[in-house]
């Protein structure tokens, strides 16, 4: 077992170092965009890659996650050739009809989503760049099913430093407004998907074989609404607090949100190596009994430091939007509170990958709609009913709300066909921990003074030692 927590654990820093590395650059832009560009501004930015994320999912078809569970393990190279010659025509063609469809309408859209036809352009942009992404994703998945991990990094660390560097230059250099993202998008986009297919050569053919595809959507069909509402529960907020605020509160929960996507990228990397992990049939520990007790054990260690993250984000969020946003840090600590919340929903997402490991080691994927379709309609019932009374907040509390219960679903479904012998004893312990040092940080989060800090870093230092006290730690 540990040497395969051991593999998780490399595989994860090393997609880490592609995803959270590259993608952690896009926290430095979160300055930028603060300093340089207007509330209203990063409310535009929120909107277009609100529709960004939702466009994804119907470009995508499900066939990633499914192409994962077909390629990991045991390689049969005409069965895996069949199945991702077929899936990537497939996205190919899928990808050609909805872009061509967004580029058509990109007046419409920019009219009705951003309230001017004058960033048509962003769309016609968009619909370049979601395509490019939908090529793309199933090379990088052949990567990751392949567990060829520091590839897979390097190309990221690369993609999304181009993709960041272009995008400040264009914003504090050239000045060019929310449009220089989408234009340093469709650069690093293109660079990706040039530089990853030789990947595929090996499978790619000129043939589409039906049934192959056919296997791969009866697996991959029903994640597509799952992420879809995974997507309403991430995303829809942005549009209902247009709906029913305005743009310059869109823009500063959108950039106090983003405070909290350190967490999302320790998570999306986690995610990225999980499920090859569970299937995995390469090692000689790997029987069902050692992948349940290797997720039992993953589950403490994840709890262990998701809730010590959550404690260091809820604890510094003032110094954190002060040191980003500078001379403008009085408009977005409006958001404060978003901080924390946002950072405890991506933790409880993290523990939902986590659950899905029954989903992938036994075939079951039809519960997942149902699960994230409930989440995401608590989350749209919670922003309907409380953004026009508490204003903006209500997004997050809705995003955290929705995150636990999809957890907890998951967790009832799942342990029926796939029991795991989770240790309860010491996950209370964490928990307990982490509560008794919030409760005993609250008081103390407006306090700015130096001694203020410093007391706050002793409580937050307290979370380890408590659990060593409490024996929580051992051999």
């Amino acid at each position: 077992m540990f040497s395969r927590i051991k593999s998780l654990v490399q595989h994860t820093a090393v997609y880490g170092m592609g995803d959270l590395l590259g993608r952690a650059v896009s926290i430095l832009l979160v300055p930028i965009y603060a300093r340089h560009l207007t509330p209203a501004d990063n409310g535009i930015l929120s909107l277009a890659f609100a529709f960004i994320g939702f466009s994804a999912v119907f470009y995508s078809l499900g066939l990633n996650p499914a192409l994962i569970r077909l390629l990991s393990g045991k390689v049969d190279l005409n069965k895996h050739r069949a199945a991702f010659s077929a899936a990537f025509w497939a996205l190919f063609a899928t990808g050609v009809i909805l872009s061509s469809l967004v580029w058509t309408n990109a007046g419409s859209l920019a009219h009705h989503l951003l309230g001017g036809s004058d960033y048509s352009a962003i769309f016609e942009l968009i619909a370049a760049v979601v395509l490019l992404d939908a090529l793309s994703e199933p090379l990088f998945t052949l990567c990751r099913a392949r567990q060829r991990s520091f590839h897979y990094a390097i190309v990221r660390v690369i993609q999304h430093t181009l993709q960041l560097g272009l995008t400040a230059y264009f914003i504090a250099g050239l000045g060019r407004g929310p449009i220089a993202v989408f234009e340093a998008n469709l650069i690093s986009s293109l660079f990706a998907l040039i530089v990853m297919f030789p990947v595929g050569l090996r499978l790619i053919r000129p043939t589409f074989d039906v049934r192959a595809l056919r296997d791969l959507l009866r697996f991959g069909l029903p994640f597509v609404p799952s992420a879809f509402s995974f997507l309403i529960i991430s995303l829809s907020d942005r549009f209902l607090i247009r709906f029913f605020l305005d743009l310059d509160d869109l823009g500063i929960y959108g950039i106090t949100y983003k405070l909290g996507l350190p967490i999302f990228f320790v998570v999306k990397a986690f995610r990225s190596a999980w499920a090859p992990a569970v299937l995995d049939e390469t090692g000689d520990e790997n029987t069902e009994d050692d992948t349940r007790q290797m997720c039992a054990r993953v589950t403490t260690y994840f709890t262990l430091f998701g809730i010590f993250g959550c404690l260091i984000l809820a604890t510094f969020a003032r110094e954190i939007i002060v040191l980003i946003a500078g001379d403008n840090a009085q408009t977005y600590l409006e958001g404060i509170r978003v901080v924390p919340l946002v950072g405890l929903a991506f933790f409880f997402h993290g523990l939902y990958i986590i659950l899905t490991a029954g989903v992938y080691a036994e075939g079951r994927a039809g519960s997942l709609p149902f699960i994230v379709g409930t989440g995401a309609c608590v989350n749209i019932a919670i922003n309907i009913f409380l953004l026009p009374k508490i204003g903006f907040i209500a997004a997050a509390y809705s995003t955290l709300i929705a995150h636990v219960t999809m957890t907890v679903l998951l967790y009832l479904i799942v342990r029926r066909f796939y029991p795991v012998p989770y240790e309860y004893g010491r996950l209370g312990k964490i928990c307990v921990a982490g509560a008794v040092v919030f409760v005993v940080l609250s008081p103390h989060l407006q306090d700015t003074s130096i001694e203020g800090v410093i007391a706050r870093v002793i409580f937050v230092a307290g979370y380890p030692l408590i659990l060593w006290g409490w024996r929580f730690f051992t051999s």
